[in-house]
C-alpha cells in the first residue's frame, strides 16, 4: 500500500490537474482511489472531467473545502486543488455519489450510496475497514444512522461536510461521473494495511449546563425553558466579562461552543461539539448540527493555542490507538473550517504539527462545515469544531 499527495494553485483547471497527476504518478503508477479537495473558486465540472481523463480507472471522490487545503507539504490558502491517492494491489476500494435534489428519502438514499460503494469495491457482503463520508450540510445525522443501520455494527468513519468560503451554499461534491451541490459521497476501504483512528474536540466544560427543552430542526430554541440565546449570552458574559454580539456569534462562539457528553474513557468524559451560528428572530440559536430535546448541553471552552496544537495531538492519539502501531504509511484528517478561520494566521504551524505527528508521511486535510468520526469508545458522531484523523500503518493485516 502506497500513498501520495499533490496540490496545485494553477488558475487553469486542466493545467492544475495535469500537474497533480504528474506528481502523483512519480510516486504511484495506478491509484486505486483518489480523494480530491478544492476551493469554491474552482470550475467543478472542469476538474471532474480532467481527473476522469487523467485517471479513468480510479475511484474518485471530490469535496469542496473552505478557503484552502492542507497536506504534508503544508497549508495552501486561496484558489487550489489538493489530491490524495492510494495504490494498493492487495486491497480493494469503491465509491458512490448521489444527488439529493430529487424527492428521495435521505435515509434510504444514504443506504443505497453505501451499498453501491461496497458493490463497486467487489466485496459485497463484507464490512469495510473504513468509510470516508462527504455530504453537503444538513442531513449528516440521518446519514450516519443509515450507515450504522445498514452495516449493523460501527465501522470507523472519517468525514467532513462540504464547505465554501462564506457559508453561502457554494459547496459541492463530485465523482468521476457527476457533480452535486446537494448530495452524499462515500468511499469504502478494504486496505491491506491496518487502520487506526481518532476523533476529538479538545475543548473542556466550564461548568454551566442546561437541558434542551425545545428544539426545532437545527435551531436550539430553549434551554431550561428560556430562550437559548439569552442563556448562552449569560454564560458567555460570565466566562469572558464581555457581552456577546449576536451579529458576530459565529466567530465569538468558536472558543465557546456547546457540547453534549458522548461517552467516557477511564472516567474522563468526552464531548461532541455544536457551533452556534446565528440567533433566530425568536431568540433561538441556529446550529450546524442537530440537538435533541432532553439532552444536557454544556458550555465549553477552548483556546487559540489549543486549536493550533491539537491537530498534532489528534494524530498522536490515532497513532497510540494500538500499542503495536508502526510508523504510518499516510493518513487523512478533517479540520473544522470554523477553527481554521480562527487560527488562519497560524495554519503553517498547524500543518507542521500534523506532519510531525504523521512522521512526515503523506496526508491530506480539508476544512469542513461539520466533522464525522468515531470516538475511541466506539460512538459514531457528527459535530462541529472537531478534528477527525485516520492513519494507515505499515504492518499489514
Amino acid at each position: 500500500m502506497r500513498i501520495a499527495t499533490s496540490s496545485s494553485t494553477d488558475i487553469n483547471a486542466a493545467c492544475a490537474v495535469q500537474a497533480i497527476a504528474e506528481e502523483i504518478r512519480n510516486q504511484i503508477s495506478s491509484p486505486s482511489l483518489m480523494l480530491v479537495y478544492y476551493t469554491e473558486t474552482q470550475d467543478v465540472e472542469s476538474i471532474k472531467d480532467e481527473f476522469k481523463k487523467q485517471f479513468p480507472d480510479t475511484d474518485i471522490v471530490g469535496c469542496s473545502s473552505c478557503r484552502g487545503t492542507m497536506t504534508d507539504k503544508g497549508y495552501v490558502g486561496g484558489h487550489n486543488i489538493a489530491a490524495w491517492a492510494v495504490q494498493d494491489e492487495s486491497g480493494t476500494y469503491g465509491s458512490a455519489l448521489c444527488d439529493l435534489s430529487s424527492k428521495g428519502d435521505v435515509y434510504t438514499e444514504a443506504k443505497q450510496v453505501l451499498q453501491r460503494a461496497i458493490d463497486s469495491s467487489g466485496r459485497p457482503g463484507e464490512l469495510p475497514a473504513l468509510i470516508t463520508l462527504h455530504t453537503t450540510p444538513g442531513h449528516e445525522e440521518t446519514i450516519l444512522r443509515a450507515i450504522t443501520s445498514e452495516l449493523g455494527v460501527s465501522v470507523p468513519i472519517i468525514g467532513g461536510s462540504a464547505a465554501d468560503d462564506g457559508v453561502s451554499g457554494n459547496w459541492s461534491l463530485f465523482n468521476g461521473d457527476s457533480v452535486t451541490s446537494n448530495g452524499i459521497a462515500m468511499a469504502v476501504f478494504f486496505p491491506s494495511a491496518r487502520v487506526s483512528y481518532s476523533f476529538h474536540s479538545g475543548y473542556a466544560p466550564l461548568g454551566d449546563s442546561a437541558v434542551a427543552t425545545r428544539v426545532e430542526g437545527r435551531t436550539l430554541a430553549e434551554l431550561d425553558g428560556k430562550p437559548a440565546a439569552e442563556v448562552y449570552a449569560d454564560w458567555f458574559q460570565k466566562a469572558t466579562g464581555k457581552a456577546i454580539d449576536n451579529n458576530a456569534l459565529f466567530s465569538q462562539s468558536t472558543l465557546f461552543p456547546l457540547g453534549r457528553q458522548t461517552g467516557e474513557i477511564h472516567g474522563m468524559p468526552y464531548y461532541t461539539l455544536s457551533h452556534p451560528a446565528t440567533v433566530s428572530a425568536e431568540g433561538g440559536i441556529q446550529m450546524f448540527c442537530n440537538l435533541n430535546e432532553g439532552e444536557t448541553v454544556h458550555f465549553m471552552s477552548g483556546t487559540t493555542e489549543m486549536l493550533v496544537s491539537r491537530a498534532g495531538r489528534v494524530v498522536d492519539s490515532a497513532n497510540d490507538h494500538d500499542k503495536n502501531t508502526c510508523d504510518p504509511i499516510g493518513g487523512i484528517a478533517i479540520y473544522c473550517a470554523g477553527c481554521m478561520l480562527h487560527v488562519i494566521d497560524s495554519l503553517d504551524d498547524v500543518a507542521a504539527n500534523m506532519s510531525l505527528s504523521m512522521h512526515q508521511a503523506p496526508f491530506i486535510c480539508p476544512f469542513t462545515f461539520g466533522e464525522q468520526g468515531q470516538f475511541l469508545g466506539g460512538e459514531i458522531a457528527h459535530g462541529n469544531l472537531m478534528i477527525s484523523a485516520v492513519l494507515f500503518h505499515k504492518d499489514e493485516l
